[in-house]
């Protein structure tokens, strides 16, 4: 298995079939044998995380903090994401997706989420889901899903009133009052080294509009049940097989 020529790939769902073909079932061993066969100087291992060796090791992309998709050409962003299963025997998301950061300064200009950062980077994400397991060696983590997701009208609109929320906390000054439980969906999350409760502090600490007060460095973040319904609503449509295997869905979110 060769790191991907994403140049060559034409369209979002040929990278979607390939990647699938490519990952899906396998273990994280098995995926860096195949790209080692192909590359034997790769510095890659899976001694490095999991996201490390599907994103740098087959997909050949760096870490970057850029404003646009991943993969640019074919406004796709790349997400290795963990599973983990449950005490009820139902595998679920492991913890919440995180996504770009947020700049207040420039954010609240927006008046919808198309006009945002985080649409803009994510509005179309390539996931590659795999279970995590605290009993086994992290080379024998296995694929189980790879998918698109688009950031299409229905998930605007479940998104859109914590969207809004966020934005009147900053236009208000309070961005830095802004706490996870105010949302349903789409919330903020803590993205730098530091303490934010030490006055001392800079790593954690950034400007914000309205306000002498600093705000929190934080990214845009969808919550775990969220992400557990995006999983569902993929397994009705492509796997119904394994619907009866993962948690059952939250009977707000319609």
């Amino acid at each position: 298995m060769p790191i991907l020529n994403l140049k060559k790939i034409k369209s979002a769902k040929e990278l979607e079939a390939i990647a699938r073909h490519d990952l899906e079932g396998k273990t994280l061993q098995q995926i860096m044998a195949s790209i080692t066969a192909t590359d034997s100087s790769t510095r890659v291992s899976t001694k490095a995380g999991v996201g490390y060796v599907i994103e740098e090791g087959y997909f050949g992309i760096g870490k970057n903090n850029t404003a646009s998709p991943d993969i640019e050409h074919l406004g796709v962003e790349l997400k290795t994401s963990p599973l983990k299963m449950g005490k009820d025997g139902k595998l679920r998301v492991k913890e919440p997706l995180s996504l770009n950061i947020i700049n207040y300064s420039e954010e609240y200009k927006n008046k919808s989420i198309k006009q945002s950062s985080l649409y803009r980077k994510n509005k179309k994400i390539l996931f590659v889901w795999y279970i995590h397991n605290t009993e086994s060696l992290r080379s024998e983590y296995v694929v189980k899903y790879v998918f698109l997701w688009d950031m299409d009208e229905k998930v605007i609109n479940e998104l859109n009133e914590d969207y809004q929320l966020i934005l009147e906390y900053i236009r208000k000054g309070k961005a830095h009052q802004i706490h996870q439980y105010q949302h349903k969906n789409l919330t903020l999350c803590p993205k730098h080294g530091g303490t934010f409760r030490d006055p001392k502090d800079k790593k954690s600490k950034t400007k914000q509009p309205f306000s002498n007060s600093p705000a929190e460095i934080r990214a845009f973040r969808l919550k775990n049940s969220y992400m557990n319904e995006v999983i569902r609503r993929y397994l009705v449509k492509e796997k119904s097989s394994d619907l009866n295997n993962f948690i059952k869905s939250k009977s707000w979110i319609k």
